[in-house]
Parts: C-alpha cells; structure tokens; sequence
C-alpha cells in the first residue's frame, strides 16, 4: 500500500520509535528512529502559522511530507500534502474524527481518490492513552500497523512521550507515522481543550462559590443590619416607652408642684390674715386703750366736777385758820 512514495514500503514488518520532545528543538517535535536508533525522520513545526502545521524532513533534512489542521472543520480535519507545498494538487490524504466512535480512539482516514467519502479508507482505533492502537484497512479487519508502548529499540529514551509502531509488510511506512503523528496532536489537542474546560469549570466553580461566598456575606451584612435595626426599634420603642413613663411623672411633679404652690399661696394667706388680725388686734388693743383713757379722763372730769360741786371744808377750815394767825398776828406787836 503506497501512500507517499514506493521508497517507503518494505516487504517486512518495520519497528520503528515516536519519541516526541516537550520542548522543542533544532530537530524539531518528534523524532522517528528504527531498531538501530538510527534517526529516519524529524518532525518539525511551521512558526507563525494559523494552521497546526508540521513538515516531516528524512534525514537528509528533505522535506517528504506536510500535515496541518484544517480550519473551520467541525470534526477536527487534517490534510497531508506531499512535499512542503500544502497545495490541492499535493493532497494525499485526510482524517478526521470519527462521526459515531465505537472506541476511545477512531479517526477516519481518506485518501485523495475517495471524493465522495462515503466509506473510509483506513481506520485507526484502540486506546491512546495506554498507547494501544491499531490502523486497520477499509475491511476493517486487517491491520496495517500497530501502536504500542514497548520498544526493542536501542538508543531512544524510553519515556511517556516515546511509544513504538510496528508497520506491517507491503504497508507505505511514512503514511503510518504520520497517521500516528496526527493521532497524537488530536489527543494532545482534546487533552489541551479537557484542561482549559475543566479549568474553566474550576474557574467557575469558584466564581460561584465566590459568588455564594459573597451571597452569603451579602446575607450575613443583611441579617446584621436587620439586627441592628430591630435593636434600634427596639431602642426606640424602649425610649418611647420611658418618655411615656417619664410624661405622667412630669405631669405628676408638675402637679405636686402645683399643690406646693397652692399651699404656700395658702400659707402666706394665712400669715397675711395672721397679720391682718394681729393689726386688728393691735388696733382694738390701741381703741380699747383709748377708750380706757376716755373713760379715766371722764372720771376725772367727773371728779373735778364733784369736786367743784362740793366744797372743801378742809381748805375752809384752813382759811379760817390762816386768817386768825394773821390777825394774832397783827394783835401782836400793838401790845
């Protein structure tokens, strides 16, 4: 079965090692040995490309085959171009996912002549992430190659990225690596794309519970200040309440208050009548005194009167006496 060029099939099976490199270097992304470690083939990318865009150079750095990803495909097309030039006349083949997997791993192979692609013309199906796979013909039963993670090469490092194909007689041995190439930028690729949506489901798993988070907080602020507006309230009410209290006493206070002033306007009236009836007192003290001297000097008058009236007999009889003293007395010095 030739695919690229008759050069490239043996009439026995061919082992040969994919050793694909994380970083890549001079010698680009992947390298093919055979059984000797002898390199066969480098796998390089193209630089500033749109397409994922490999060119397979033997080992004479000539260039034997181009592969790149078709854009805008909705099942994740490759087409494989003879030599450098990705051009529709070097078409040779295309693969492309299958469109009703049976297995973890189906791509669909078509070369160039099969226009309609009503049936494929090689599949590759197995498991890719134990390495175990194999391209089978259009029959779907017979095997073309096999992929697999033992080696029985020397000079290769064995390692996750290195993985063996054993390519069967008769079969275009170039064709198989670069299904096999393809295969593993398909997988690489689906694998980029699981992280980036597992991470964005991550991302947006913690979105939501940085949301809820936030809802939460947002609920808690919420509860907060309906607590302190119900102690608030209640605050108020409290205050309300002790203004209604603190009114009756007011209102009290203001009464005694009141009934204090009443009874000291009482009291001064008293004190007032008090005086009032002390004047009077005073004053009928002073009628009366006056009276007493009234009534005393009418006696007297009285008396004088009656005195008047009644003569004296002792200031008479005294008369009488001077008068004869004083006639003794003129008798007397005539003797």
């Amino acid at each position: 079965m030739v695919v690229v060029d008759a050069q490239y099939v043996e009439p026995f099976t061919v082992d040969l090692a994919v050793q694909r490199k994380s970083v890549a270097n001079s010698n680009g992304n992947f390298t093919v040995v055979d059984v000797n470690g002898n390199v066969l083939f480098n796998i390089k990318d193209t630089l500033f490309s749109f397409h994922d865009r490999h060119i397979l150079y033997d080992a004479n750095d000539k260039p034997v085959l181009t592969f790149k990803k078709k854009l805008r495909s909705i099942h994740g097309r490759w087409q494989a171009f003879k030599g450098e030039n990705a051009t529709h006349k070097d078409l040779l083949f295309s693969v492309k996912k299958s469109a009703a997997p049976k297995h973890e791993t189906e791509l669909d192979v078509f070369l160039v002549e099969n226009k309609e692609e009503t049936s494929c013309d090689c599949k590759v199906t197995g498991d890719w992430e134990t390495k175990s796979c194999n391209v089978y013909a259009q029959d779907g039963s017979t095997i073309l190659a096999e992929v697999h993670d033992k080696q029985n090469i020397t000079n290769v490092v064995v390692g996750k990225e290195t993985f063996g194909i054993t390519v069967y007689p008769d079969v275009d041995y170039v064709f198989i690596v670069a299904l096999v190439v393809i295969l593993t930028e398909i997988k690489s690729y689906d694998s980029s794309k699981k992280k980036k949506k597992k991470k964005k489901k991550k991302e947006k798993k913690s979105s939501d519970s940085s949301e809820d988070d936030k809802k939460d907080k947002e609920i808690k602020v919420e509860e907060v200040q309906e607590d302190e507006k119900e102690k608030l309230q209640v605050k108020e009410q409290t205050k309300d309440e002790e203004e209604d209290h603190e009114e009756p006493r007011e209102q009290e206070e203001q009464k005694e208050d009141e009934v204090e002033e009443e009874v000291e306007e009482e009291d001064d009236d008293d004190d007032d009548d008090d005086d009032d009836d002390s004047e009077s007192e005073s004053e009928s003290e002073s009628d009366s005194d006056s009276d007493d001297y009234d009534d005393e000097e009418h006696d007297d008058d009285k008396e004088g009167q009656t005195n008047m009236e009644e003569p004296n007999h002792d200031e008479y009889n005294n008369d009488e006496d001077d008068e004869e003293s004083s006639s003794t007395s003129e008798e007397s010095p005539k003797k």
